[in-house]
């Protein structure tokens, strides 16, 4: 069962295109090809990655990575389930089509939401320097045509999300009277902002210059790309052909800022879609 927000995916067929219904932030409404490489099978629906974070992981029985102790989003427990993250391994890529145009300017505007996890050495402590699990380096590339690409490069994608600003670290539930984050609102700080915090001072390493509190993730500056606007973005991970090695990156949602959304992208021409299926269904090595 994949989350209400992001509805079906039909595979292999890059018209499904559907919006995403979460608050505050615009995300991935389409799958125009998923490579899992060498990714774990129990993370290999790429839906996963369409529309907001979930509220809460490991809710879904019907989900693969079911282990019957749901708990809120938080720094310490990211998403887990295979509903929630979709994963590509080695030679693997997925590429998504934005519900609406990023229009491209200064500082951070593009956000990667992935399984990235605080290590908790007690109660919600962070270490000091704060460690983490989960996360990885995909390359990534933007586009706003979905034929001519900007490669930004490997990525490193290690900061956490959040949900809640009031719940605890562990809480099975959502808090009676909930105070959400933003998911729309750049995370600007550096994994170091919660070196050797409390859980109140982790929580407040996501607030804003506003007094509003980002929902995480890693955000990109795509100002050095020479693009006006960004309507497509792809991850992949090149086979290293190294059989010692097995890098993997999951990914939960990808999120523009507020203050980029732009206009709707339009569902792609039959045209396009026959010019780019080859791209797109390549394995990358």
């Amino acid at each position: 069962m994949v989350r209400a927000s992001r509805l079906r995916y039909a595979a292999f067929l890059p018209l499904a295109a559907f919006p995403s219904i979460a608050h505050a932030g615009a995300y991935a409404s389409a799958v125009l090809s998923y490579t899992p490489g060498t990714a774990d099978a129990k993370f290999t629906t790429p839906a996963a990655a369409l529309g907001a974070p979930d509220a809460r992981s490991g809710e879904n029985p019907a989900a693969s990575n079911y282990f019957g102790f749901p708990n809120v989003l938080s720094p310490f427990s990211p998403a887990y389930q295979g509903d929630e993250i979709v994963q590509i391994g080695e030679g693997g890529q997925i590429t998504l089509q934005l519900s609406n145009y990023l229009n491209v300017g200064s500082g951070k505007r593009l956000g990667i939401l992935s399984n990235v996890g605080l290590i908790d050495t007690g109660s919600g402590q962070n270490a000091s320097p704060a460690a983490t699990f989960g996360g990885g380096s995909p390359t990534v590339q933007v586009s706003n045509d979905n034929i001519h690409w900007v490669n930004l490069g490997p990525v490193n994608v290690n900061i956490p999300n959040l949900y809640y600003v009031n719940a605890g670290p562990y809480d099975s539930t959502p808090p009676a009277s909930p105070q959400l984050t933003d998911f729309g609102k750049p995370f600007e700080g550096t994994l170091a902002s919660f070196d050797g915090k409390d859980y109140p001072g982790t929580v407040n390493a996501f607030k804003t210059a506003d007094g509003s509190y980002s929902g995480g993730g890693t955000w990109i500056d795509l100002s050095s790309t020479g693009l006006t606007e960004v309507a497509y973005v792809q991850f992949l991970l090149p086979d290293d052909a190294n059989p010692s090695t097995d890098s993997r990156f999951a990914l939960d949602a990808v999120s523009i800022a507020n203050n980029a959304t732009g206009d709707s992208v339009p569902e792609p021409s039959l045209a396009l879609i026959a010019l780019t299926l080859p791209i797109f269904f390549r394995r990358r090595r």
